[in-house]
């Protein structure tokens, strides 16, 4: 049983994440909870049998907890991520990060130095099609060449599909922190182009290349194409078309619960609707680091790594070359 101190409460609370601890109360107490909304803190420290904590600092010196949940940090930027950072204990981070590159790489440094996991929600990594398609991986397509994203630029009032990716910058940060991750080698170069058609406005579209180490077998280039509408149709999915060609087949999926995918001798089409949801699963992970295993999982440089492609993205859509990414 994994003893949970929650933060920050947000908007997101009733419809997705209490459901799913609820599933997951068998492994995951919750001890203690903290919101700026004191009545909030009440109503459902009452519901999980919880104390109410008067502030971060009360949580983190007061109540018996292995690990926290950061899920709404807005009100106080990254002040209540500075504080878990030095508790010595894993923090489930949901949510924006901000742009600010060196305070992340500080805040990344000193866990990694303590041996902290702080674990940002990257949800589009763990939806069901992502987890098949990398069995597919495996057993039928082999490894990615490349990979095709077709979505259209968030509008301010539209209500996002997944939360805390709500403003341009982190809608992109998920984006290309999804290519990266199906890639699994290093990014080298990132190109950006507008391309407008004065005839079918809603049409016209940012394209971002991101450019990956060769196939060390083939020699192949790889990379990723993110195509973004700027202007939304009613008729336009919120959530992204998927195509990913790999060495012996390719896969699409336009939802996160479907895949479709062909090599040279299968045409197939799978509902993933039984399959667990990408929220259980990131919990699931986050709950064995905190008993000490060693499952892999997203830190604060894979957030910083993606925050420096979109700003090379726009830097290139600026000047019209190719930027060349380095790690510091």
């Amino acid at each position: 049983m994994v003893r949970i101190g929650i933060i920050g409460l947000g908007p997101y609370w009733e419809q997705r994440y209490e459901p799913v601890l609820r599933m997951m109360d068998q492994r995951i107490q919750i001890k203690a909870v903290y919101d700026p909304v004191r009545s909030r803190a009440e109503q459902v420290s009452s519901q999980w049998n919880a104390a109410v904590a008067s502030g971060i600092e009360a949580l983190t010196t007061r109540y018996p907890v292995d690990a926290f949940l950061l899920l709404n940090s807005e009100w106080m930027n990254h002040y209540p991520l500075k504080v878990l950072s030095q508790q010595h204990r894993p923090v489930y981070i949901a949510g924006s990060l901000g742009e600010d590159l060196n305070l992340l790489g500080e805040i990344h440094e000193r866990a990694t130095n303590q041996l902290v996991t702080l674990m940002p929600e990257f949800s589009r990594r763990y939806s069901q099609a992502t987890s098949r398609f990398f069995e597919l991986v495996v057993t039928r397509l082999g490894k990615p060449v490349s990979i095709h994203l077709q979505t259209c630029r968030p509008a301010a009032d539209q209500q996002v599909e997944i939360p805390g990716q709500k403003n341009e910058t982190d809608f992109l940060v998920g984006l290309i922190d999804w290519c990266c991750y199906v890639m699994r080698t290093k990014p080298v170069k990132v190109h950006s182009s507008f391309h407008s058609d004065s005839s079918i406005q809603s049409e016209d579209h940012w394209r971002i290349k991101i450019e990956f180490l060769p196939d060390p077998v083939t020699a192949a280039e790889r990379f990723a194409l993110i195509d973004i509408k700027q202007h939304q149709q009613s008729t336009d999915s919120l959530y992204p078309r998927h195509q990913v060609h790999c060495r012996n087949g390719h896969a699409e999926f336009h939802s996160p619960d479907e895949i479709h995918w062909e090599n040279d001798t299968e045409t197939i089409t799978e509902s993933l609707k039984s399959d667990r949801q990408e929220l259980e699963v990131m919990l699931d992970h986050f709950c064995r680091r905190a008993v000490g295993g060693i499952i892999p999982v997203a830190n604060i440089r894979d957030v910083c790594q993606a925050i420096r492609l979109v700003q090379l993205a726009r830097c290139s859509l600026e000047s019209g070359t190719p930027q060349i990414y380095q790690v510091d």
